[in-house]
């Protein structure tokens, strides 16, 4: 028991020793937060499963909501409603720099990651569009209780004022 307890004390005194230890300490955490976060990012995939393109992934949201919404509406009208979603822009990726200062000024660079053999770079958020206006054409689009429905659940899932909506009844 003595060896073990010398032992266990020597080696409390040589990390003593180390000069500074809490550097040491904090890259060491910060390195296994990295590799917790990064063999998250990218879950083991199964057989005959492909990567998603980013491109693909960022025209999802746009597509998504709008699936969301034709759903709603036919859930409302009880018939397959046509939805025309009017965006401000795309989905807007914020990416990570790194900054070098010299002498002769700084400058910098996006930060890029490579998993798999893929390179891409690190994306800190990502900022949805926002919708500008929509068009609702669907069966009962004429009956006022139903058009108020469907322009008070567009306006609640979009976040848009209830005058850029405009619900028609279809000609079918």
């Amino acid at each position: 028991m003595d060896k073990k307890e010398s032992k266990l004390k020597n080696l409390v005194a040589k990390i003593k020793s180390v000069k500074h230890i809490e550097i040491i300490i904090a890259v060491i955490a910060v390195v296994v937060m990295l590799i917790i976060y990064f063999t998250t990012l990218n879950p083991s995939k199964s057989v005959g499963e492909k990567d998603t393109p980013t491109s693909a992934v960022k025209t999802d949201y746009c597509t998504q909501m709008k699936n969301e919404i034709t759903d709603a509406v036919a859930g409302m009208c009880g018939s397959s409603p046509t939805v025309v979603i009017s965006w401000e822009s795309s989905v807007e990726s914020v990416i990570a720099y790194i900054t070098n200062s010299s002498s002769s000024g700084t400058s910098s660079s996006p930060q890029i990651i490579t998993v798999q053999g893929t390179s891409s770079p690190i994306i800190l958020k990502e900022i949805y569009p926002k919708a500008l206006g929509v068009v609702v054409i669907c069966q009962g689009g004429d009956n006022v209780k139903t058009k108020l429905d469907i322009i008070s659940a567009v306006s609640v899932l979009l976040d848009i004022t209830p005058d850029k909506i405009n619900v028609f009844p279809s000609k079918k």
